[in-house]
C-alpha cells in the first residue's frame, strides 16, 4: 500500500491555536526578545570604563522612535493579518503569528547580530544598537497586548 504525500501529511497534527493565542504569542515574543537584547546591552554598558549615560539616552530615544514609527506599524499590520487569516477556520497554525517574510527578516537580523558580536565593533556601540532595537521591540509589543486585551473582551474572532 503506497502512501501519497497528501495522506501522509493528513496524519501529522498541525499545532493550531485561536487567533487570540497568535496575538498573545507575538506579544510575548516581541517583548521577550526586546528584553533579552536590552539586558545584553545593559551588561555591556555596565562593563564599560566610560561614562555611558548619554549612550543609554541615545539608544532609548532611537528605540522609542523606531518602535513608534516603524515597529508599531508593523505590529498593527500583523494583527490585521492574523485576524484575517483563514476566516473559515477557528484555529490557525501557531507559527503563523508572524508572516513568512518576517521570519526571513528575523533570521537575517540574528545573523547580523552574530556577525557584529564577533566583530571588532566596540561593545558600547553594540550596546547602543541592542538597546535601541530591544526597547523598540518592547514598545512595539504594546499593540499586540492591546489587541489581545480587546480580543479577550470580545472573543468573537
Amino acid at each position: 500500500m503506497a502512501l501519497n504525500r497528501k495522506s501522509l501529511y493528513k496524519h501529522i497534527p498541525e499545532p493550531a491555536v485561536r487567533r487570540q493565542t497568535l496575538i498573545l504569542s507575538a506579544a510575548v515574543v516581541w517583548a521577550l526578545v526586546g528584553a533579552f537584547l536590552s539586558f545584553r546591552a545593559v551588561l555591556w554598558f555596565r562593563s564599560s570604563p566610560r561614562t555611558v549615560s548619554w549612550m543609554v539616552v541615545l539608544a532609548l530615544v532611537i528605540g522609542f522612535l523606531k518602535g513608534h514609527f516603524l515597529l508599531s506599524k508593523m505590529a498593527r499590520r500583523n494583527i490585521k493579518r492574523i485576524l484575517g487569516l483563514s476566516p473559515h477556520k477557528e484555529k490557525i497554525c501557531l507559527f503563523a503569528f508572524q508572516a513568512i517574510q518576517a521570519y526571513l527578516v528575523i533570521f537575517g537580523m540574528m545573523a547580523i547580530g552574530i556577525i557584529l558580536r564577533h566583530s571588532s565593533v566596540a561593545r558600547e556601540v553594540l550596546a547602543i544598537i541592542y538597546l535601541a532595537i530591544g526597547s523598540g521591540l518592547m514598545y512595539a509589543s504594546i499593540p499586540y497586548w492591546m489587541a489581545k486585551s480587546a480580543q479577550s473582551r470580545n472573543p468573537l474572532r
